[in-house]
C-alpha cells in the first residue's frame, strides 16, 4: 500500500456540514507494507480555522494485522490514539504527528490518548524515527507521553522524540514515563 493520502474535514465550508470518520485507514491483514501516508483532520478549511473537536475522527491510523512494516507514515490531528499498533511482529521506519490543535484537558489531555500506541498485548516491534509534536493552539493541554508501548525486551524504540511546536500545554514524556518534558 503506497502513496496514501486522507483528509477528514475541509476544504469546503466546514459550517455547513460536519465530517466524521472513526479510523481512516485500517489493516487487518498481515505481511503489509505501508509506504508513505498522510492521514489528516483537517485543521481549517477555506471558512477559516476548524475548532472545538470538529469533524471528529479517532484514529487515523490501525493496524490489526501481523509483520506490518510501516515507512514514512503520517498522522495528523486526530481526537483518539493517532495511530494504534495492535499486530506483533510490526517495524515503522519514520512516523510524523501532531496532537490536535484544539482540543481541551478534559476531552483529550485526561483521556490519555498517544500519538503512537503500541497494544499492551504487543510482545514484538521495532520503531525508528518516531515523531509527536504539539501545538495547542485553542486550549491548555497537556499531554502524558507522545509514545505508549508495553516495556518489554521485544519493543524497541530508536531515535523517538517530542516537540513542542508552538502553543499551550506540553507533552510530559517522550515514550511512557521516559523523557524530558516539552513545553
Amino acid at each position: 500500500m503506497s502513496d496514501v493520502h486522507a483528509r477528514v474535514g475541509g476544504p469546503g465550508k466546514d459550517d455547513q456540514a460536519e465530517f466524521f470518520a472513526s479510523k481512516m485507514v485500517q489493516i487487518n491483514s498481515g505481511n503489509v507494507i505501508v509506504d508513505d501516508t498522510w492521514l489528516w483532520r483537517a485543521d481549517h478549511s477555506e471558512t477559516g480555522l476548524i475548532k472545538d473537536s470538529k469533524n471528529p475522527v479517532d484514529t487515523g491510523l490501525q493496524i490489526n494485522g501481523d509483520n506490518v512494516i510501516g515507512y514514512g507514515l503520517a498522522c495528523e490531528h486526530t481526537l483518539g490514539n493517532m495511530l494504534e499498533w495492535n499486530g506483533d511482529k510490526g517495524r515503522s521506519y519514520f512516523y510524523q504527528s501532531e496532537f490536535p490543535y484544539d482540543v481541551t484537558q478534559e476531552n483529550y489531555g485526561d483521556k490519555k490518548f498517544a500519538a503512537y500506541k503500541v497494544a499492551d498485548n504487543v510482545t514484538s516491534h521495532e520503531a525508528y524515527g518516531i515523531g509527536a509534536y504539539t501545538f495547542m493552539r485553542d486550549y491548555e493541554c497537556d499531554i502524558e507521553s507522545g509514545i505508549q508501548a508495553p516495556e518489554t525486551d521485544g519493543v524497541q524504540f530508536t531515535n523517538s522524540l517530542s516537540v513542542w511546536l508552538n502553543g499551550k500545554g506540553k507533552i510530559s514524556h517522550v515514550i511512557n514515563e521516559q523523557g524530558n518534558p516539552v513545553e
